[in-house]
C-alpha cells in the first residue's frame, strides 16, 4: 500500500500537471502580443519576435528571428519556445510551430473593440491575469468615451501605411484610430480591412490631411508625387510622419489617439 508521502506527492504531480507553470520563453509573431506582454510585466520572457515587434520600443532589442513569413525553426528550437502567440490569419506559421511541438495562441484584433479582450487572453495564457485585467478595465473605460462617428466637418485623412498607396478600410483597428482621434478616413467606404487606392482615387478624396509611417516616405517625396501637389494637405503642409509604435493595436491606444489628433488638428 502507497505510504502517506507517496499519494501527497503523486497529488502534487497532477496538481502541477493541471497549473501548469507560465511559459518563459515567448515567441511573438504579434505586434500586439508583443505590446501587452511589455505592458503587463511580461517583456523579459520575450524570446524572441518577428520583424514588425521592433516597433514596440521595450522590445527593440529582442532578437528578431522571424523576417516576413520566414520563420527559422533552429532558432526555435535552441530557444527552447514555450508558448507563441501568431495573428489568427497566420495558418503557415501556427501550422510549423505546432509541428515543432510549440504551444501556439492566436491573436485577433482587428478592431479598436476588441482590445479589451484580447489583453485579458494574453494576460490569462502567461499568467498575469492581475495587471493583463487592470489595463483591460483602463482601456474598456476608454473605449467608452470615444466617438462612435466622426463630424461632418471632420478633416478627411488618408493614412499610409507601407508602400505607395496602401491604406485601411473600414473594418480596421486604424480607421478606428482615425476617428477616435476626429477624423475620417478616405478610405472609409471600402468594407475590406487592405485598400490600395490608385491615384485618381487619391485625387478624388482630396484629403486635407496626410499621414504616413515615419521611414517609409517623407513630405517632400509625397509632394513630388504627380498631381499630388494640387492635394490640400500638400498645399498647406499637412503631410506628418508617425512613429510605428502608435499605429499598433495594444496598451497604447490613448496616448496613440492623442498623437493622431494632434497630427491631424494641428492647425486647429
Amino acid at each position: 500500500m502507497p505510504s502517506r508521502w507517496t499519494l501527497l506527492a503523486a497529488a502534487g504531480l497532477l496538481m502541477g500537471s493541471v497549473h501548469a507553470a507560465p511559459p518563459q520563453r515567448i515567441l511573438s509573431l504579434c505586434t500586439t502580443a508583443t505590446d501587452v506582454l511589455c505592458a503587463i510585466g511580461a517583456g523579459e520572457r520575450l524570446s524572441a519576435i518577428d520583424e514588425y515587434g521592433t516597433a514596440v520600443p521595450e522590445a527593440s532589442k529582442v532578437p528578431v528571428i522571424v523576417k516576413g513569413s520566414a520563420i527559422s525553426k533552429e532558432e526555435v528550437l535552441a530557444r527552447k519556445v514555450d508558448l507563441a502567440f501568431v495573428w489568427w490569419y497566420q495558418d503557415d506559421a501556427a501550422k510549423l510551430l505546432r509541428e515543432l511541438r510549440v504551444p501556439v495562441e492566436r491573436i485577433r484584433c482587428g478592431r479598436a473593440g476588441e482590445l479589451p479582450a484580447t489583453v485579458r487572453t494574453i494576460g490569462r495564457r502567461v499568467g498575469r491575469e492581475v495587471e493583463a485585467n487592470r489595463l483591460a478595465d483602463q482601456l474598456t473605460v476608454f473605449l467608452r468615451d470615444c466617438p462612435t462617428t466622426p463630424a461632418p466637418d471632420a478633416p478627411r485623412v488618408y493614412l499610409e501605411l507601407y508602400s505607395l498607396s496602401r491604406t485601411m478600410g473600414t473594418e480596421s483597428y486604424l480607421n478606428d484610430l482615425i476617428m477616435f482621434a476626429g477624423g475620417i478616413n478616405i478610405a472609409g467606404g471600402a468594407t475590406r480591412s487592405s485598400v490600395l487606392l490608385s491615384q485618381e482615387e487619391l485625387l478624388v478624396a482630396n484629403p486635407s490631411v496626410i499621414l504616413f509611417v515615419r521611414g517609409f516616405a517623407t513630405p517632400e517625396a509625397i509632394a513630388r508625387r504627380p498631381r499630388l501637389f494640387a492635394l490640400p494637405a500638400v498645399r498647406r503642409g499637412a503631410v506628418v510622419a508617425l512613429d510605428r509604435q502608435w499605429l499598433i493595436a495594444g496598451s497604447r491606444l490613448p496616448e496613440a489617439v492623442a498623437h493622431l489628433r494632434a497630427a491631424i488638428h494641428k492647425d486647429n
